[in-house]
């Protein structure tokens, strides 16, 4: 396959997830109310855990070798990337706006960006930094509607900082996955990082059931549920794995800005919100920064290449 065909690829995989992810905040958001933050997180997990069981157990003899010799970093995967990122944003809606939720988790990204930088010592271009200003930017826009200097009215609050450890243990996750050598079974490599993720929330739940009791949930609330379990946490992150060892987490990052701009369709298509300017706008500024990041060579992203060979193998 050449670079080109598995660029398209990757991002193809990569907007599919965003579409996915979207729903994330919006679903929390709705149910805050009725389902504690952990017994959401936990419950999200279980149900994903149930899906990918049938799938890892019949492979999991024949990879346990693998999984033995990075045991260290998959507890890290799984303790970042199921176990916390997901919940301390669960928590933080319960007392900040999913409105200050987006505009805070766009600085994600940059966190991924930053990070990778001291840690791969990779080098981002000035198109790329480029790239990455102007996705901010539409992504501001959609949030804000239009209104960009009300940002300056932007209230900080405890929650806040929430959301922000959410972006850095993200970010610390999507870098992890670089590290991961490559061989193990997608379905394996899912269900041992829901195992540790559940094992981490499971004292959580614990608590919290303890404290507000087994929630009650009607219809609609159970089918967010289910799926929130079944397509966001599996399908999504197995896309989201396989797009990083395809083109590296530098070109990934800005992809994490169309979330936004996703959420607002759908509430055009599934509320019936009107559809602006800024929505146009914003969009238009979000690709154009993606194409930017994203049209670049391969070695602006040194990590990507070691894990990229053997996968296509």
């Amino acid at each position: 396959m050449n670079n080109a065909t598995n660029n398209r690829n990757a991002y193809l995989l990569l907007v599919l997830t965003m579409l996915m992810w979207s729903t994330n905040f919006i679903i929390a958001r709705a149910l805050h109310q009725q389902v504690g933050p952990f017994t959401l997180a936990f419950a999200r997990w279980a149900i994903a855990l149930c899906c990918v069981l049938p799938f890892a157990l019949p492979r999991l003899r024949r990879n346990w070798d693998k999984l033995r010799k990075q045991w260290p970093l998959l507890l890290l995967l799984g303790l970042f990337g199921i176990g916390l990122t997901n919940t301390l944003v669960y928590w933080a809606v319960q007392t900040t706006t999913a409105t200050n939720a987006v505009i805070l988790n766009s600085a994600t990204p940059v966190m991924v960006l930053l990070l990778g930088s001291l840690y791969f010592r990779q080098r981002l271009s000035s198109r790329q930094w480029l790239g990455m200003t102007l996705a901010l930017c539409g992504a501001l826009l959609i949030v804000l509607k239009g209104k960009l200097l009300a940002i300056g009215s932007f209230h900080f609050g405890a929650g806040d900082l929430l959301v922000l450890a959410g972006g850095l243990c993200w970010a610390i996750y999507t870098l992890g996955l670089r590290k991961l050598k490559p061989g193990i079974d997608a379905m394996v490599q899912m269900a041992v990082l829901l195992l540790v993720g559940e094992v981490v929330l499971l004292p959580l739940f614990g608590m919290e059931l303890a404290q507000r009791g087994l929630p009650t949930l009607d219809g609609a609330g159970w089918a967010s549920l289910l799926y929130l379990g079944a397509l966001p946490s599996v399908v999504a992150y197995l896309l989201y794995n396989r797009a990083i060892a395809m083109v590296g987490t530098a070109k990934a990052a800005s992809f994490l800005y169309l979330m936004p701009a996703f959420g607002a369709l759908q509430s055009i298509v599934l509320l019936g919100e009107e559809l602006h300017w800024y929505h146009a706008a914003g969009l238009a500024a979000i690709f154009g920064g993606i194409a930017l990041s994203s049209l670049t060579r391969a070695r602006t992203d040194p990590s990507a290449a070691p894990a990229l060979r053997p996968r296509e193998s």
